[in-house]
């Protein structure tokens, strides 16, 4: 079983999708107020190189102070990520100018990136979607509007889903037949319809067979819908004997599409973090009973964007 750190790789984010947002007291507003005023007194110092009005959001994070965490922004004019806390929460954020970002994989591995660098630091990352930009509305600066609306607005709900996600990660696992002759081979011997087609067709072919050109490449067609749908019907059941496995030892999973012949399974696994090594074991233990018929390939910890996408829907 391969096992990779953590890589950059866009995944379209399912799963809790909070948009609503949590009523909160007077006071908390009042003092999101207070703290959004106090924050807008530092942009023009704060972050140095600030070349853009907007604010492009990536994540919230457990984070009580302003930081800095380098150029690794999806803009390149101004890709100084950094943060705007309020009460222990923090979003993640870089300036631009743009109201709005290609959707292209460069962008996506870009953001994806700037996640996975909050969780080498140690913080518990809330995935927020791609491509949510606050900017300076009606007398409001976007930092204000981050806070009031976003940080001190949904106060409980984030906070709850940063409790919740602290003590977990997101795993993915890739499942692949590294030999596709092999699986072949046995979806033909253990289809007798399959066989049978297939054994027609090669002795017309190697025979010189009088049946018409046009009745031969429907025959052929058939077998290569045939053949299709059993493979179709195989990765099914490869992911759902790897699925049972794994379930037990999950606290989520998620199904992915998978690409090519080969992969039959492509999950995302939201795990406490005291069991990764479970995870690890029973991926190692499937692949060994598989007999080299079977390769996995666990990635991660990465940012749980499977299991949690903040939706942001601005008031004014």
């Amino acid at each position: 079983m391969l096992v990779d750190s953590p890589i950059s790789e866009a995944q379209s984010a399912v799963g809790l999708d909070p948009t609503a947002r949590s009523s909160t007291p007077s006071a908390q507003t009042e003092a999101g107020s207070s703290q959004a005023q106090a924050q807008t007194r530092r942009r023009a110092d704060a972050p140095k190189g600030d070349t853009g009005p907007r604010r492009y959001i990536y994540c919230i994070i457990d984070c009580d102070h302003e930081t800095r965490f380098g150029p690794i922004g999806i803009d390149q004019a101004s890709p100084e990520v950094f943060t705007i806390p309020y009460e222990g929460l923090a979003v993640a954020v870089s300036a631009t100018r743009l109201d709005k970002f290609d959707i292209s994989r460069g962008n996506m591995l870009g953001h994806q990136r700037v996640m996975e660098t909050m969780m080498q630091r140690g913080h518990t990352v809330l995935p927020v979607k791609f491509n949510t930009i606050a900017e300076d509305k009606a007398g409001n600066l976007a930092d204000s509007r981050i806070i009031e609306q976003v940080l001190a607005g949904r106060m409980d709900e984030l906070s709850a889903l940063l409790a919740t996600m602290s003590t977990r990660v997101e795993l993915g696992v890739k499942a692949l037949w590294p030999d596709m002759d092999a699986v072949f081979r046995c979806i033909v011997s253990d289809n007798p319809n399959i066989k049978s087609l297939r054994g027609r067709l090669l002795a017309a072919t190697r025979g010189g067979s009088a049946r018409p050109r046009s009745n031969l490449m429907a025959a052929q067609v058939r077998l290569g819908e045939m053949v299709k749908n059993a493979l179709e019907a195989r990765k099914g059941d490869a992911e759902k004997e790897l699925t049972s496995r794994l379930a037990g030892i999950a606290a989520d999973v998620r199904k992915n599409k998978t690409f090519g012949d080969a992969m039959f399974a492509n999950l995302a696994l939201l795990v406490e973090k005291t069991r990764q090594e479970e995870i690890s074991s029973t991926l190692s233990a499937f692949e060994a009973e598989q007999d080299g018929q079977v390769r996995l390939r666990c990635i991660g910890p990465v940012p749980p964007s499977n299991f949690v996408e903040l939706v942001i829907q601005w008031d004014d």
